[in-house]
């Protein structure tokens, strides 16, 4: 397990970075967490504090992140890591569920998956309603990222292009079928840094083998939990 959260975490910290300068106001954790860096246990949180950006976090119990228009509620166990930017904020989850609430769309969504490729998501409010984006994101045991909404709709950036998910539908972001030792390059938003992971070398671009499931409903999505609650 601590071979794992050694490679989430170096791979997280070399997409995104370690500054939080272009976010200035930060965001905030509720509950027991455990932070890592390095692969190495860091700190244990309680209670209500500042998150350290770039860090990989392990949930203990039910815990919260709260951060500009955005809030996460993680799952029992849920490994994760966050980073905000100015147009963007970054969410990487390793293993576990989180539910997210967005109430501003003044920024975009990176969801990044396990083994380093990512998707961006442009958050869209249902019009003549409560401007709200509600939905879950889940890695399986097979290291698929699922993201499911249930209220709103989010249009996502993949490499097959522009996929909608509209209410109660679900995209999942398959692990990247890449060749080991194929550079992969790409322009613009986030992970402009160089990961490598599995032998591939990374230089921005979305990376991520994403299939749209947006003609079925949910058959068993996760129940989605309010930050209120």
């Amino acid at each position: 397990m601590n071979k794992k959260i050694v490679v989430a975490a170096l791979s997280w910290l070399m997409v995104v970075g370690v500054t939080t300068s272009g976010f200035s106001a930060g965001s905030v954790a509720h509950g027991d967490i455990s932070v890592f860096k390095g692969g190495q246990l860091a700190d244990k949180l309680s209670g209500q504090n500042p998150v350290d950006e770039g860090s990989l976090m392990v949930c203990d119990g039910k815990c919260m992140i709260k951060s500009k228009g955005v809030s996460l509620v993680a799952a029992d166990q849920a490994k994760f890591a966050i980073q905000n930017e100015d147009s963007v904020f970054n969410l990487y989850v390793r293993g576990g569920q989180l539910n997210y609430v967005v109430n501003d769309n003044s920024r975009k969504i990176a969801f990044h998956t396990p083994d380093g490729s990512y998707s961006i998501a442009e958050v869209i409010f249902n019009a003549g309603s409560t401007p709200v984006v509600r939905g879950y994101v889940q890695v399986n045991e097979a290291g698929e990222t699922e993201i499911g909404v249930s209220e709103g709709r989010m249009v996502f950036a993949t490499a097959d292009g522009m996929k909608t998910v509209d209410a109660n539908h679900k995209i999942v972001l398959a692990i990247a079928d890449i060749p080991t030792g194929t550079v992969v390059t790409g322009g613009g938003g986030i992970g402009t840094g160089t990961l490598i992971a599995g032998g591939v070398v990374v230089a921005g671009g979305i990376t991520a083998a994403a299939v749209i499931r947006n003609n079925q409903k949910n058959d068993d999505p996760s129940p989605v939990v309010s930050p209120n609650n």
